[in-house]
C-alpha cells in the first residue's frame, strides 16, 4: 500500500513538472506552424465571419477560352505535379527573366531554382500559383497571361507593398500568432493591410514571416495570418506569352518590383 501511495504521487508530481516550463520556449514552439497544422486547427473550431469594410479580392470564374493556352496550362500542371525537370525546361522561353537585374536564360533559371533537385522550393510555388489561378495581365489581349490572380488582377488603387490578399475562404484571423490561439474570425477572400514590423518571427535573419499582422483598411479588424493564407501582389509571379508561332512560353518567373 506504501509503494502504490508513493508512486501515485510521484506521478502526480513528474506530471506538473511537465506543465511547468520556460514561458518563451512555449512562445516560440507555438509561433511555428504547417499548413496541415492550421488546417486542423481550424476544422476543431468554427468561428464566427469576420466582419469588416475591406475589399473581396476573389480569384477568377471566368474560363480561359484560348484553347492553346488551356492545354499549354494543363501541360505546366502536369510537369509540376511529377517535378518533371526536363518537361519543364521544354516550356519555358530561352531567355527567361528569373529578376530585374537582367538575369534569366534557362541556365540561370537551373542555377536560380534547380529544378532537378529533390526538394526543390520551385515546385510548390508552382504548384499554389497554379492552384490560385490567374488572369490575363491586360484586359482584351489574348497573347499574355500571369498567375497567380493576386499579382494580374490586383486593384490600382491599393499599394502592393502595404496591402496583401487573403486566399483561402475560412482562413482564420487569430489573437497571436500561434495555431493554438484564439481566433478572432474566419476570414473570406479580402485584401488586408499588412505590417511587417509587427509579424513573427521578429528575428532579422529569418527568410520570411511565419504569421503576419493584419488588419483591415479602417483598423477595426485585427490579428494574426499564417502565411499560407496569404499572397503578396509583389510576391512570385509567373509571366506567359504567346509568341509569333502560336507557341505559350513561360517569360518570367520574378517577384518583388
Amino acid at each position: 500500500m506504501k509503494k502504490t501511495a508513493f508512486a501515485a504521487i510521484l506521478l502526480l508530481h513528474l506530471a506538473a513538472c511537465s506543465q511547468t516550463s520556460n514561458p518563451k520556449q512555449q512562445q516560440d514552439a507555438s509561433i511555428t506552424a504547417t499548413p496541415a497544422d492550421i488546417t486542423t486547427a481550424a476544422s476543431l473550431h468554427n468561428p464566427d465571419s469576420c466582419q469588416s469594410n475591406a475589399p473581396i479580392f476573389a480569384p477568377p470564374t471566368e474560363p480561359i477560352k484560348d484553347a492553346s493556352l488551356q492545354a499549354y496550362l494543363r501541360e505546366l500542371e502536369l510537369a509540376v505535379q511529377q517535378q518533371d525537370a526536363s518537361k519543364l525546361l521544354t516550356l519555358l522561353d530561352p531567355n527567361i527573366a528569373t529578376g530585374f537585374d537582367g538575369s534569366g536564360g534557362l541556365e540561370g533559371f537551373k542555377e536560380r531554382w534547380n529544378p532537378a533537385a529533390k526538394g526543390s522550393e520551385l515546385w510548390p510555388l508552382l504548384h499554389q500559383m497554379l492552384e490560385l489561378g490567374g488572369t490575363p495581365m491586360q484586359q482584351g489581349d489574348s497573347s499574355n497571361f500571369a498567375l497567380p490572380y493576386v499579382y494580374s488582377a490586383w486593384p490600382d488603387s491599393l499599394d502592393a507593398f502595404t496591402y496583401s490578399a487573403v486566399v483561402h475562404d475560412g482562413a482564420i484571423l487569430r489573437a497571436e500568432p500561434a495555431v493554438s490561439a484564439a481566433a478572432v474570425c474566419a476570414l473570406g477572400r479580402v485584401i488586408l493591410k499588412v505590417d511587417y514590423s509587427k509579424s513573427y518571427p521578429q528575428q532579422d535573419t529569418v527568410r520570411e514571416k511565419e504569421w503576419w499582422y493584419v488588419a483591415s483598411p479602417d483598423g477595426q479588424l485585427r490579428g494574426y495570418l499564417h502565411k499560407s493564407d496569404l499572397y503578396s501582389p509583389v510576391g512570385y509571379r509567373a509571366i506567359f506569352n504567346k509568341n509569333k508561332q502560336g507557341q505559350w512560353l513561360m517569360t518570367a518567373l520574378v517577384s518583388g518590383d
